[in-house]
């Protein structure tokens, strides 16, 4: 291949075919190690493949870092520098422009703003036929939602509850997709969550690898199956990722795949432990002394620990190069169909080689089968030192497709050329070097500017008579201007004509900076057009410069050109999760680590996960789903905003669909919602229509019977009134009557009576004039008494003197 090293060995990779117990021997390893070896070379030949990306990789890292190597400028303005020697470069700030680092962090943050999050989907037979169910049960439930409120109304628990259910068939849609879960997805879900959670992989792994995504151009994730921390995701540099030849930037056809890691011998002993010999570990720290900054004066240093009762080495500190590696091979295995004695067919192992038996009686049939593996260990790079050298355990694998498996390397470029990947970072490196070179041009034009100056003509300054014989030589006019502002001239030249003023000022400005600017200013266009990342992006060009619809195609247009980054990121995403569901469901049931996650996810949920032991009963699909990105979510809050304003929709409905985090389902359900409450207004205003003209109905029908009870209340009252006035009339007709009767039985009484007392009264009468007369002569007599006693002064007046008779005559009078 055109990338392999010519300074290396030519040793090949060993037999694919070889049987599984020679895969499995030390030998095969580490020829396939030296094979990897050979192929990328060491770091330390700067031809090699491995050194050749990983410089790439470095130099894109610092101009990202806005820390990269300014030497280069130095070299290129001396050799264009006219006035080499002047001294003006020395004064030059040499630091990078921060320009490449600004434009990394925007695209970063702008990934990293859509949150992704896995959505586990069961697609096996059994699961899609149990989700089915659920679906028809649901779509059912809509037509009875009535019947299921009134049975609940009522205290009845239905197997539905008809709150939760949508009201329309589109809505459910929706529904089912959002809250229809199995309860092997539920599981899926939970334990591939916590896995996430407890690597930290959102806000650590994900976040690296969008930068190297960005940077480099490739991410890479490892995934550990941990006896004692279980499941790990495990950043890998991309700068130290090996892998077979490939021109795929998803690397989906990789057949090996390894990376290299700088560790002490002390880590080195502890990973490989016994199968490494102290003289071994001698032998390669004599090696490496003088590399990697160890220090070569410890290597002979001993030391005795009493407390393990151990040598404690100096060379334990030193760095030493390893390389885990893995690689995908196929065991072919052998299954025998024999028939019985009894003419029943079995099926039985034969193991990876198959001899049929001669003169069989019964009938024999070899059957083939090819399984996918994965070997992995670790080699010592430039020693002949293999460990940890074997058949992977708990490799995933797919039900559909059991003699498949993938590697622990979850990986994804944006773009694959020759086996180097073409990032962001690396396609700006040029302009980003003219950019900072302009910049470094414009300071040297500050530098070499010249301060405010004045011209002066000699010869209009010579002999210039001052009176009274003195004379000023130029330099003496010149010192005078300067102290006092102040000169003198001629006017005119010895030939008599007239000359301009003699001392005049100039006005220096920075010689060529207006082009230095647009210089600059051109090329940063360059690195935006490169990238893609336009004014409206970076939030660079304040609202009011430009209208909505420029301002959202600039934000596509820089969609657009992001898309590989974004699509790798999520590629290496849902990875991570079909790789972590798989290794979940062959967690042995009687370990450490199924019992930890049977107490975060619940034993039930863990059981169902892994149903069988060795083979998973539920084969899922991951799908990555990102939140809404900010555009989305305002042009999603302007129509709910919209809507309330119109009261097509209620504050619930808003906060329904505010809660739907992919955009097209969210505007699916603002449709349907608006639509469903257009259709509940137009009802409410067809019923308020109907009560309108029910109340119109009923208030003349009202009126109708207030005017007969009117009527009729009048005739009643008008009734009343013949009665009582006919009552009245027999009253006064019986009082009159009554009246005459009494007046006749006076009369009647006064006609039979009236002669006796006529005689009687007038008996009366007589006794009562003599009864007066005697009276009258009694009250004479009185009289003429005082007169008489007055006059003589001799006895009291005689009193006056009352009888019964004069009662008796009053009393009479007054019954008459």
């Amino acid at each position: 291949m055109s990338y392999k090293n010519k300074n290396t060995n030519k040793a090949g990779f060993p037999d694919p075919f070889a049987s599984p117990e020679e895969k499995m021997s030390q030998s095969y390893g580490l020829q396939f190690a030296k094979a990897i070896e050979a192929q990328w070379g060491r770091g330390e030949d700067s031809s090699s493949l491995y050194s050749r990306r990983r410089h790439e990789f470095e130099k894109s890292r610092d101009y990202a870092n806005g820390t990269q190597d300014t030497s280069i400028y130095k070299q290129i303005l001396n050799s264009l520098d006219p006035n080499n020697g002047d001294g003006t470069l020395l004064n030059l700030d040499w630091s990078p422009v921060p320009i490449v680092p600004k434009f990394v962090k925007v695209v970063v943050n702008r990934v990293l703003s859509r949150k992704p999050y896995p959505k586990v989907e069961a697609i096996d037979p059994i699961s899609k036929q149990e989700k089915d169910a659920k679906k028809a049960e649901i779509e059912s439930s809509i037509g009875d939602k009535e019947l299921l409120m009134e049975a609940k109304a009522i205290g009845l628990t239905p197997n539905i509850d008809p709150d939760t259910l949508p009201d329309t068939t589109e809505e459910a849609e929706i529904f089912m997709d959002q809250n229809v879960k199995t309860s092997s997805e539920i599981a899926a879900q939970l334990a591939t969550s916590l896995t996430l959670d407890w690597n930290d992989f959102d806000q650590d792994i994900y976040r690296r690898n969008i930068e190297d995504l960005v940077v480099c151009g490739m991410g890479v994730v490892k995934r550990d199956n941990d006896p004692n921390y279980g499941i790990v995701t495990r950043y890998i540099d991309p700068a130290n990722f090996i892998h077979s030849y490939t021109e795929d930037p998803n690397l989906s056809d990789i057949v090996y795949a390894g990376h290299v890691s700088r560790i002490s011998i002390q880590e080195l002993k502890r990973r490989a432990g016994n199968q490494i010999s102290e003289e071994k570990y001698e032998e390669i720290a004599k090696a490496v002394m003088h590399k990697s900054y160890n220090d070569s004066k410890a290597f002979a240093r001993r030391d005795y620990s009493t407390a393990s009762g151990t040598f404690n080495y100096g060379y334990d500190t030193y760095l030493v190069d390893v390389m885990d590696f893995e690689f995908l091979t196929v065991d072919c295995v052998y299954y025998e169909s024999k028939e019985s004695q009894y003419g029943n067919m079995g099926f039985y192992f034969k193991g990876s080689e198959y001899k049929e038996s001669p003169n069989s009686v019964y009938e024999r049939e070899p059957v083939k089968m090819e399984n996918q593996m994965v070997y992995s260990g670790s080699f010592i790079i430039g020693y002949n030192c293999l460990f940890n050298y074997g058949l992977q355990s708990n490799m995933p694998k797919n039900i559909h497709d059991l003699t498949k498996t993938k590697m622990s390397y979850s990986v994804s470029c944006t773009n694959m050329r020759r086996m180097m990947p073409k990032s962001l970072v690396s396609g700006v490196i040029g302009f980003a070097d003219q950019l900072q070179l302009t910049h470094l041009k414009i300071q040297q034009a500050i530098a070499k500017a010249k301060p405010d100056g004045i011209l002066v003509d000699i010869e209009g300054l010579e002999n210039v008579q001052l009176g009274r014989g003195g004379e000023l030589q130029p330099l003496d006019i010149q010192d005078i201007y300067e102290q006092t502002g102040v000169f003198y001239y001629r006017s005119k030249n010895p030939e008599g004509g007239f000359q301009n003023p003699p001392i005049r000022s100039i006005e220096n400005s920075i010689r060529n900076i207006n082009e230095y600017i647009g210089l600059y200013n051109h090329y940063l266009r360059m690195i935006r057009d490169a990238t893609g990342i336009n004014e409206v992006m970076d939030a660079s060009t304040p609202k009011g410069d430009a209208l909505v619809g420029v301002r959202q195609q600039a934000l596509a247009a820089g969609n657009n050109a992001l898309y590989d980054i974004t699509n790798a990121s999520l590629i290496i995403y849902k990875r991570v999760c079909s790789d972590i569901i798989k290794c979940l469901q062959v967690i042995p049931n009687d370990s450490v680590l199924y019992r930890v996650y049977s107490k975060a996810i619940g034993d039930i949920s863990m059981d169902i996960l892994s149903s069988f032991n060795e083979i998973p009963m539920y084969n899922y699909g991951i799908r990555v789903v990102r939140d809404m990105s900010d555009e989305d979510r305002i042009f999603l809050e302007q129509n709910l905003q919209a809507s309330l304003a119109q009261r097509e929709i209620d504050l619930e409905d808003a906060i329904a669909v505010r809660e739907v985090k992919d955009i097209d389902q969210a505007q699916r359900l603002l449709a349907i919602r608006r639509r469903k409450r257009m259709q509940m207004r137009q009802q409410m205003q067809q019923q308020n229509i109907q009560a309108q003209a029910q109340a119109n109905s009923q208030a003349q029908q009202m009126a109708a019977q207030v005017q007969a009870q009117k009527m009729q209340m009048e005739a009643q009252i008008e009734a009343q009134k013949l009665q009582l006035k006919g009552q009245l009339d027999v009253q006064v007709a019986s009082a009159l009557h009554q009246m005459k009767k009494e007046i006749e039985m006076i009369r009647a009484q006064a006609s039979l009576g009236f002669k006796t007392d006529d005689q009687e009264f007038k008996e009366k009468l007589e006794v009562l004039k003599e009864d007066r007369k005697d009276n009258r002569v009694q009250k004479q007599a009185v009289e003429q008494s005082k007169l008489i006693a007055q006059r003589k002064g001799e006895r009291p007046v005689m009193e006056e003197q009352t009888d019964a008779n004069t009662d008796i005559v009053n009393q009479i009078l007054g019954d008459v």
